[in-house]
């Protein structure tokens, strides 16, 4: 039957080392999940940009306190009637500034140790803050209201500081809170508007036309009704937002995913090809080139060493092995104790998966064989065993738990050229499949072994020593 690795139960102190790198969760828990990741990023992204949104705020606060301070200080800018009307508000609005100032500062500094420790802000908060911060322009009014001609303030500019206001919430990528700002900033300006225009005092007003049009509340209806517009218009580009950015993180955490499946020994050449190319997880058939590693007498070589000596000269070993089978386009698809099954072939197709998979096999003999002469590791043999066929790539398993795997005979017959090596006393054997498509990318210098009985195979197998 078809076999996804060698038969080899891993002894005691090999299991130190097996891992398994490329289990997944189930659709449902992944769904969950998921769910959950890009949730949590996705609030973190919110609490940032709520900091820059706050930043804004204090840009804009500044900018009106600079304004403030230049009519105190330099009050030859303004013409006299205008300087008399400014002076007298200027000194209660820079206060006000200057208190909402402060505020905005604490609320940033706030905000930042909230991101820290990863927690978010309590959704009533973000509305008590926002009722705050779109007060500011109301509470100015009503400083002009009582130190002013509370008519040519409704006239005048503080009604604009509303829709930066307003607009800023955006940033807060909550449709909802968009909306109570703009009808908070409604309101609160329709009801000082029309307490302002029916407190006012004014003889004979028609014969004033200016006097008559700011008499009139139907302009503060619509002013209001401008205000409204504003925040509905901040909560359709909060959501078009908050909707593209959960997109992308979900898209990010897919490709991750999809990076996972294949273990953390993937090169950076085949993970871009991941990303760039759709993969199926389901299952497909591909011409694959087989690798299994084995260490010789590592019975031997653990019974003399403590447990974290062992996975120590295994990390030693296998170290420099991962970079050369990524070099060559390779997956370790598993490690079994003291050896590693490694794919050519998938889950990215390689039209030169067997020549790839021979430079591959040669490069860790000499790199072993490097790691001996200088003392890096005890003296260690290695036996690679080659073959090159047909296999079903795809996820195996349940809904608790799946792992991507390779299946067919191909692997079966990897596994037993490996073990091959020992009788022969060789350390990398390859089949004759792998030798015929070798050919066909050029010359191949290799002994021929002729047939060689194989455990659990009928037949002979023809095979090559390369080392």
């Amino acid at each position: 039957m078809p076999a996804t690795g060698s038969t080899r139960k891993p002894q005691p102190s090999e299991r130190l080392w097996h891992q398994n790198i490329h289990s997944t969760r189930g659709p449902q828990q992944h769904w969950l999940y998921s769910s959950t990741v890009v949730d949590t990023a996705l609030q973190m992204e919110i609490l940032r940009s709520e900091q820059r949104r706050v930043a804004r705020v204090i840009a804009v606060l500044t900018l009106l306190l600079l304004f403030i301070v230049s009519i105190l200080l330099a009050p030859q800018l303004f013409s006299p009637e205008a300087r008399v009307r400014l002076q007298s508000s200027a000194r209660l609005s820079s206060l006000l500034v200057a208190g909402y100032l402060v505020y905005e500062l604490t609320i940033r500094f706030w905000l930042a140790r909230l991101l820290s420790e990863k927690r978010t802000p309590p959704v009533a908060f973000r509305y008590f803050n926002t009722l705050i911060e779109i007060s500011l322009p109301t509470a100015g009014l009503l400083v002009f209201a009582f130190t002013s001609e509370p008519l040519s303030a409704l006239a005048g500019s503080i009604p604009f500081i509303y829709f930066p206001l307003i607009l800023l919430t955006a940033l807060n990528l909550d449709s909802r809170l968009c909306v109570f700002a703009g009808v908070t900033a409604s309101v609160q300006f329709l009801a000082v508007a029309l307490s302002v225009v029916n407190n006012s005092v004014i003889r004979n007003p028609a014969s004033i036309p200016v006097l008559s049009m700011l008499l009139s509340p139907h302009q503060y209806v619509f002013k209001a009704a401008l205000l409204l517009a504003g925040g509905l218009i901040a909560a359709f580009a909060a959501t078009q937002i908050r909707k593209q950015m959960a997109r992308v993180m979900e898209t990010l955490d897919q490709r991750d995913r999809a990076i996972s499946i294949f273990g953390q020994h993937v090169s950076p050449q085949v993970a871009e090809l991941l990303l760039k190319q759709p993969v199926d997880y389901t299952g497909q058939e591909r011409n694959v080139c087989v690798m299994f590693l084995d260490v010789r007498d590592f019975s031997r070589l653990s019974s003399e060493r403590s447990a974290p000596e062992v996975v120590e000269f295994l990390n030693k070993l296998f170290g420099p092995m991962i970079p050369i089978i990524n070099r060559y386009s390779g997956v370790v698809n598993k490690f079994l104790g003291d050896g590693f099954m490694a794919v050519f072939g998938a889950p990215i197709e390689d039209g030169q998966q067997c020549q790839h998979a021979i430079q591959a096999a040669l490069e860790i003999l000499r790199e072993v064989e490097r790691l001996n002469q200088d003392g890096s590791i005890p003296a260690t043999r290695v036996g690679i065993g080659l073959h090159f066929g047909q296999a079903v790539t795809g996820n195996v398993g349940t809904s608790d738990r799946k792992e991507y795997t390779i299946i067919g005979d191909v692997v079966n017959l990897a596994s037993r050229i490996e073990q091959a090596n020992k009788p022969l006393a060789s350390q990398l054997l390859i089949s004759e499949a792998v030798a015929n498509a070798t050919r066909a990318d050029g010359d191949l210098t290799a002994t021929d072994m002729g047939l060689v009985e194989l455990k659990g195979q009928l037949h002979p197998i023809r095979l090559f020593r390369l080392a």
